[in-house]
């Protein structure tokens, strides 16, 4: 089995610097042209990193021979075509995208050029567009509404009534959040924002009718101005919080949920091997996490006086406000 990984980085604009070329050769015999996977990032991020790391690592365990080249996506004014004309002249069997604005990029430059996808909310693509490359696959961001709500019950199960605000760009999980409540027998209070103004005024109307506020991954609740009102608001009235991200806990929810970036990793590599084999992409187009991580934050639990199954801490990583 041969193994190449060569990383080859934008260097001001659209210039291109050779930052290293390593070669890792096991017995058995040579082909000439190993196939060649196109890894592109969005941008240089410490979870793209750590998903790449161990992609790649996984890519280099198997047995088939593979040169992987690793870029960062050029999408300043004018790069962006003349980025992706130079990797797709190279031919690559497959191009991985790591993050939404390179697969993004790619599903609106690419043809004829199987794409797996990873570190992606799955609302942010759309894979049924007719003018999309329909060779495309990849492992979402997104846990399951039901995964979460699950998880939230087991954290804190004398829950009954869930507070839920969503923007247009969560109103997908709210339709499936809606139902599956409903099969829980849990009782959703959501309501709807148009802007981040309407947050103040709503959160305050639900805030004393609510056991826990349930907060989608949504970039308008999630701006840092409104976060930190909804953080003060929700722990003046002892309401816990259930958030998304390990950032979120950190900044004082007491519970949020995230993924294993080294697993998605792992996934991503079997997606990619899966079609370089020649195996089809599953219709959906999607994965989602196999593995979620419940993080507590232990210092705002405790002033909240929130009384979490010692099972569950057990289970899960715990951190403190200002932590790392």
């Amino acid at each position: 089995m041969n193994f190449y990984r060569r990383k080859s980085y934008a260097a001001g604009k659209g210039a291109s610097a050779l930052v290293f070329a390593c070669l890792i050769t096991a017995a058995g015999p040579l082909r000439a042209e190993p196939a060649l996977i196109a890894l592109v990032k969005s941008a240089a991020r410490t979870e793209y990193e750590q998903t790449t790391e161990m992609l790649v690592s996984a890519l280099e365990g198997n047995r088939l021979e593979l040169a992987v080249e690793e870029s960062h996506l050029e999408n300043s004014q004018g790069r962006e075509d003349v980025f992706w004309r130079g990797i797709t002249q190279k031919g690559p069997d497959l191009i991985i995208t790591v993050g939404t604005p390179a697969t993004r990029s790619a599903m609106a430059h690419v043809r004829n050029i199987p794409i797996v996808f990873t570190m992606v909310l799955d609302n942010l693509i759309d894979l049924n567009s007719p003018a999309r490359n329909s060779d495309v696959c990849g492992v979402t961001l997104a846990i399951p509404v039901e995964k979460q709500l699950e998880m939230m019950r087991m954290a804190l199960p004398d829950i009954r009534r869930v507070g839920f605000i969503y923007s247009r760009g969560s109103a997908q999980m709210y339709q499936s959040a809606k139902d599956i409540a409903n099969r829980e027998g849990l009782r959703l209070l959501a309501s709807e924002i148009a802007s981040e103004r309407d947050i103040p005024e709503i959160l305050r109307r639900i805030l004393p009718e609510i056991d826990v506020l349930w907060m989608p991954p949504d970039a308008v609740i999630y701006e840092r101005n409104i976060l930190r009102f909804i953080l003060l608001e929700c722990f003046q009235n002892n309401v816990p919080i259930m958030a998304a991200s390990r950032q979120i806990a950190i900044a004082g929810t007491p519970l949020a949920l995230g993924v294993d970036y080294e697993d998605i990793g792992r996934q991503t590599a079997e997606l990619a091997l899966r079609r370089l084999s020649g195996r089809t992409f599953s219709r959906s187009g999607i994965q989602h996490p196999r593995k979620v991580v419940l993080y507590i934050n232990e210092r705002v639990v405790s002033k909240l006086g929130i009384n979490i199954p010692q099972n569950i801490v057990d289970q899960a990583i715990t951190l403190q406000s200002g932590s790392h």
